[in-house]
Order: structure tokens, then C-alpha cells, then sequence
């Protein structure tokens, strides 16, 4: 069964870090997750991270990605290195540590 999503964003490699790009239309997204962290910086936060896996050879569709928020600049967050480039992003959410997710 194939299901068709709507991408949020894009990753993109840069350098030793990875770059979320949430696209404009989608910018409730980030506003959530600042909300849910509070007034401080979004940085060191972990972020599960869905997204289209363009290289997959096992037929899966979409991988899950844990990685740390490094900063947060308007619509785009930059992480951790991610083995993805090019992907689209499904969704993101915050992982908390007792092994529930918050929704973004």
C-alpha cells in the first residue's frame, strides 16, 4: 500500500551539520516547537525526524531519524549530521526522554 504525504521540508547536508528547511506555508511547525520549549533556545533539543529515505534500497518509504537541534534561524534548523540529503521531510517532533513524542 502507498500512501502519498505532503513534504513540510527538505534536508539538506552542510558541512558536519544537517539543514531542515520547513517550508513557508508550514511555519506553524517551528512556532510550535518554540512554544513547547519555552522562551530559551530551541538548540540542544532532540528531534525525531521523518522523512522520505530517496536511497533506500529495501523498499522502505520513509525513515526516522533521531538528531540534536544546533540552532534555529526563522523556518530553517540546523542539526546534527543526518544520512540524508535531498530528502523530504514528513514530520518532526520532539523526542522526550520517558518514550513519548510531542507533537510539533
Amino acid at each position: 500500500m502507498r500512501i502519498n504525504l505532503e513534504p513540510i521540508g527538505i534536508i539538506k547536508k552542510a558541512g558536519k551539520y544537517s539543514e531542515i528547511l520547513i517550508y513557508s506555508e508550514f511555519e506553524q511547525i517551528i512556532k510550535n516547537l518554540v512554544s513547547m520549549v519555552g522562551k530559551g533556545s530551541v538548540g540542544g533539543q532532540e528531534l525525531l525526524v521523518v522523512h522520505k529515505n530517496c536511497t533506500s534500497s529495501d523498499g522502505h518509504q520513509v525513515e526516522v531519524t533521531k538528531t540534536e537541534v544546533v540552532e534555529r534561524d526563522g523556518n530553517v534548523l540546523k542539526v546534527g549530521k543526518m544520512n540524508a540529503n535531498d530528502d523530504s521531510v514528513i514530520d518532526i517532533r520532539l523526542s522526550i526522554t520517558d518514550g513519548l513524542s510531542g507533537d510539533l
